[in-house]
């Protein structure tokens, strides 16, 4: 009889292992489709075998739990490629946007009423007494006032979303880290009672994932769970405990990120959302913002110098044409026509008014239009550089999100290849496993009746 009921034992134990590998292959087959969803294999090992009256028999299978399969170090590169890639795409969506302000099929761009004014001196330079002339040339310098006005308050209004979407960011960074702090606990909890934390640590490595996209972090492995920092070092999450980012306003009126301890880190923050958000902010912006206050300030100059060598059309000596801000940081948003009437216009070169008067002063007037200004360029030029900064930029944020995007596919489809699920290969497990439950199941049901035939041996009588 002990033969029988270790073979009985035997069955029994393959009937439960091969049960629960069953149910882990029927799980992966259900979240084929699941996003983030990592596979569970059964895990069995040998049980020691019996020694009994010098006979060795087997000691049957434990199926020791289930394990998800998943490569750590091809996560943490497909989360360092989407924290690039998401600082990228922040960039390249705030570029595209800056591009339509400098876009000349607007029809009021700088580079448009450039010519436009330019045109318009011309034609009273044909006819430097006529009313109407003079007034065009009024409404050109109004309309090219407007365009450095306009773009200036599209750079601005830029500026000001990214410092809206720093806020935000930073909320969204904090409770993304809250919920990892307490799926961490959960991982730790499980994995000290030797359970497989197969489906917590996959919703944790989604929202990690998410994390990522966020802003730029740097993860370490340890027994409370995973230690997440930004790149600079500032903890976020570690072990169950979390730390929240914070925000204040900084003395240039824009948020400012504060780590838990309230220590500025604003300036170290590197990929994500906010990182792009941060580096289109108070880098891209900026510098396009200076370089067009450059220019609003120069032609100013350069224009109201012209102005003052010669004569309104009353004789007067010829005033600043344009008005610019005394903050040069201003000037594109704050540049404006000072004068309110077209007989303003410092047209004459020697002081002589009415129809016979001197047009000379037109062409200092002009020549200010295609002079160059002290930054090397003339007006035009210095604009269509400008405009070619931004193009250059936002094609470049543009082009390093397709090549990280490719990057980025690449990993994801190894990690596809480890961790996902292949119906094919599911199916096939299903079938081995259903084959060897039946095959338990036929040990069992044989090692039944044998017994059973044992026992009626011993009752049946018989001498």
């Amino acid at each position: 009889m002990g033969g029988l009921n270790t073979s009985l034992s035997i069955g029994l134990q393959a009937l439960e292992a091969t049960q629960g590998a069953l149910d882990a292959t029927s799980n992966n087959i259900a979240n084929a489709n699941t996003p983030g969803y990592t596979r569970e294999v059964p895990q069995f090992s040998e049980n020691e075998e019996n020694l009994s009256g010098g006979a060795v028999t087997g000691g049957g299978v434990t199926l020791n739990g289930l394990q998800s399969v998943r490569d750590e170090l091809l996560n943490l590169q497909i989360q360092q490629q989407t924290s690039l890639q998401s600082g990228a795409d922040t960039e390249s969506t705030s570029l595209q946007q800056i591009q339509s302000y400098f876009a000349a099929s607007s029809g009021n761009d700088i580079s448009t009423e450039l010519t436009a004014f330019s045109s318009s001196l011309a034609q009273l330079s044909a006819n430097p007494a006529n009313s109407a002339a003079q007034q065009g040339v009024l409404s050109s310098g109004q309309d090219l006032a407007n365009a450095f006005n306009s773009t200036a308050g599209g750079l601005a209004s830029a500026q000001s979303q990214a410092n809206g979407q720093v806020t935000q960011t930073v909320a969204q960074i904090n409770t993304l880290t809250q919920q990892i702090a307490q799926l961490n606990g959960q991982v730790a909890q499980l994995t000290s009672s030797g359970q497989d934390g197969g489906t917590t640590e996959d919703q944790r490595d989604q929202l990690v994932q998410q994390l990522s996209a966020l802003t730029g972090v740097s993860i370490t492995q340890s027994s409370n769970g995973e230690t997440i920092t930004t790149g600079n070092g500032t903890p976020l999450v570690m072990g169950s405990q979390s730390f929240s980012l914070q925000t204040a306003t900084g003395s240039n009126g824009f948020q400012q990120v504060l780590d838990s301890n309230g220590n500025d880190i604003t300036s170290s923050i590197q990929g994500g959302q906010l990182g792009g958000a941060i580096q289109v902010r108070d880098t891209t912006i900026p510098g396009f913002t200076t370089a067009l206050n450059t220019l609003a300030t120069q032609f100013a100059a350069s224009f109201n110098a012209a102005q003052a060598k010669g004569f309104d059309s009353n004789g007067n000596a010829g005033q600043a044409f344009f008005s610019v801000p005394a903050n040069s940081a201003d000037a594109a948003s704050g540049i404006s026509v000072a004068i309110t009437a077209p007989s303003q216009i410092a047209i004459s070169s020697d002081g002589s008014a009415g129809s016979n008067g001197s047009n000379g002063n037109i062409a200092n007037l002009s020549a200010a239009l295609t002079n160059k200004l002290p930054s090397g360029d003339t007006p035009a030029s210095a604009y269509a550089n400008l405009v070619f900064q931004v193009g250059s930029a936002a094609s470049n944020t543009s082009t390093q999100s397709t090549a990280i995007g490719q990057n980025l596919q690449q990993l994801q489809n190894q990690q596809g290849a480890i961790s996902a699920v292949s119906v094919d290969e599911e199916s096939t497990n299903l079938i081995r496993y259903q084959t060897a439950y039946e095959a338990a199941a036929r040990i069992v049901s044989t090692i039944q009746q044998l017994s059973t035939v044992t026992l009626n041996m011993g009752t049946s009588g018989g001498y």
